[in-house]
């Protein structure tokens, strides 16, 4: 397990403690703990990032008027229907499905597919009273099509990295000959597979803190940069992904919350930047202790944990009525949670 797994861990046991003092049931607290201990990456962001109770649209209601701008919007000869829209939106942003794994009908094809989903990035954006220019739901919905985003922290930010072309690598700086050096070049090998480029020459790159336009999506070595990475670099390496500058990433983490139900803004991510991760140490219990307090008074408790579902990681979902058991007799659970 490494740091990043130990802190979030030790974040969901001080919540579990003060949730003993609010009333929540043991059954009640499994539960939430089972949602918390299997949030994806953007997800865990969204959850944190809660400050206060605001109204407007979110989760399904927000999807389905985002699907009707869209289909309205239509040129009148091509008969776009809401729920076509709405399907390709909800398959992304609800199921965390690819893009190009959700199939079209044979009237659609696979470019309109994707020049659909990009009008739907827009139309949550208005709906959700957020700005776009044409060039930043273009990365944005790059970004949201991928099914690595929504996983764990390394596969988020590969798929950032691609995206972005170029991004501080704090995790990446000063690396030396050593068995982590060995794993990385191993883990690039394996990213590299079939591609021209040489993990020679991406090593040399990230030794030196920075990588611009990868070849490849380099999850397996990011994989390995978070697993080996001191916090403080952890921390700095997401105050990167939170920074002005990166504002697709931003950008995505918001539409996301805000369409599975969590209401952020991005200002909020400015907040969680500078305060959570503003530390070589960072301690997120208290963080994640008040964000989980607004979400149980804006949205209620049984919807709270409704919402928490759709930010999981794919491959803990099918596990979680098994793990809220552990957690509820107290049998710890083996290996990482953030794969």
């Amino acid at each position: 397990m490494g740091n990043f797994d130990q802190l979030i861990e030790a974040a969901a046991e001080h919540l579990r403690k003060r949730l003993l003092t609010r009333g929540w049931s043991s059954t009640e607290i499994a539960t939430l703990y089972g949602r918390i201990d299997s949030l994806n990456f953007p997800g865990l962001l969204a959850v944190l990032g809660t400050r206060n109770n605001r109204s407007g649209l979110l989760g399904a209601e927000l999807l389905g008027e985002a699907a009707q701008d869209v289909a309205f919007e239509a040129p009148p000869d091509e008969n776009l229907e809401t729920g076509a829209v709405r399907r390709f939106l909800k398959a992304v942003l609800h199921e965390n499905a690819s893009l190009a794994d959700v199939p079209v009908r044979e009237s659609e094809g696979e470019e309109r597919k994707r020049e659909i989903f990009e009008q739907g990035i827009s139309a949550l954006a208005r709906r959700g009273g957020m700005s776009f220019t044409g060039e930043q739901a273009e990365r944005v919905a790059d970004l949201l099509a991928t099914g690595e985003f929504y996983r764990d922290i390394a596969s988020a930010t590969a798929a950032t990295l691609a995206t972005a072309h170029e991004l501080p690598l704090a995790i990446a700086e000063d690396i030396r000959w050593s068995p982590r050096a060995i794993r990385l070049l191993l883990a690039l090998s394996r990213d590299l597979r079939g591609t021209p480029a040489s993990a020679w020459a991406v090593f040399a790159q990230l030794r030196g803190g920075k990588l611009e336009r990868p070849p490849a999506l380099l999850t397996h070595t990011l994989r390995i940069l978070y697993a080996t990475a001191t916090l403080a670099k952890i921390a700095e390496m997401i105050r990167t992904l939170l920074a002005k500058d990166n504002e697709t990433f931003r950008l995505a983490v918001v539409l996301y919350a805000r369409s599975a139900g969590i209401p952020i803004e991005d200002a909020d991510l400015d907040v969680l930047r500078e305060s959570a991760f503003n530390t070589d140490d960072p301690n997120l219990g208290p963080t994640l202790d008040r964000a989980i307090k607004h979400l149980e008074e804006n949205l209620g408790r049984n919807f709270l944990i409704g919402v928490l579902e759709r930010l999981q990681l794919p491959a803990r979902r099918q596990l979680l009525p098994a793990r809220q058991r552990q957690i509820a007799t107290g049998t710890k659970f083996s290996g990482s949670r953030r794969k």
